[in-house]
């Protein structure tokens, strides 16, 4: 539902150390072409992808984020709603929908940023790698490390998976091909999976058909997700 990623905020010279920037970006040059690749055997690329992330939580630590430092950090943020996204959020919170942020971001930083845009409604519920704060200090991030490659639902705990358990369908919404795992297989049958496609699109498209009932490239808008629901 965002463009520009929340790790990304903190990646502002202004206010984090300028050597956290260099350092992070090395770690995106380095393992992110990991992740957009598909021919990859999993169990390869999920080591790649821990490695990345583990990496990238150190540098955290090793910089001194404080509270302070990511809040400004996302006042002065490029973060930013999907085209239509915040609508949709609207239309499902008006409906009684719950929705279940299941993200390998940063917690605090996706919290903010809805509170930031009154979009942080009771419907809500974000599974996220969330910071402790402790005297403005970085304490720890959660216990449970959340990358790209470990996003189920089943691996959460049952108050959660109960909210989408009597539901007759599931709306999935994913800019990965591993996104799709986040609902069991046992599930797919009554889940309408839409998958966002921004990188590599040529390389990729077969993959993402294959996966996803629904692929949408070219900076798609949440309107195209709510028009398509009603056309199917």
């Amino acid at each position: 539902m965002i463009h520009f990623g929340s790790w990304s905020v903190l990646e502002n010279p202004e206010f984090f150390s300028k050597k956290f920037v260099s350092d992070s970006h090395k770690l995106m040059d380095k393992y992110y072409p990991y992740e957009l690749d598909y021919t990859l055997d999993f169990k390869v690329k999920e080591k790649y992808i821990e490695k990345w992330y583990y990496e990238n939580m150190d540098l955290l630590y090793k910089y001194g984020l404080t509270h302070e430092i990511l809040l400004n950090c996302l006042k002065n943020t490029k973060l930013e709603f999907r085209n239509g996204a915040k609508k949709f959020l609207e239309f499902l919170n008006k409906n009684n929908v719950p929705v279940i942020i299941l993200s390998a971001g940063i917690g605090n930083i996706i919290e903010e940023f809805l509170k930031m845009n009154n979009c942080l409604f009771d419907n809500i519920y974000i599974i996220s790698n969330f910071i402790k704060f402790e005297n403005n200090l970085m304490l720890k991030f959660s216990d449970n490390m959340i990358h790209s490659l470990n996003k189920k639902i089943q691996n959460l705990p049952l108050n959660f998976q109960n909210k989408i358990s009597n539901k007759n369908y599931i709306l999935l919404v994913g800019d990965i091909i591993e996104d799709i795992y986040m609902v069991p297989k046992e599930d797919l049958k009554r889940t309408l999976a839409v998958g966002f496609l921004e990188n590599k699109v040529k390389e990729n498209l077969n993959f993402y058909n294959e996966n996803f009932d629904i692929v949408l490239t070219e900076n798609a808008s949440f309107d195209d997700v709510k028009n398509l629901i009603f056309d199917k």
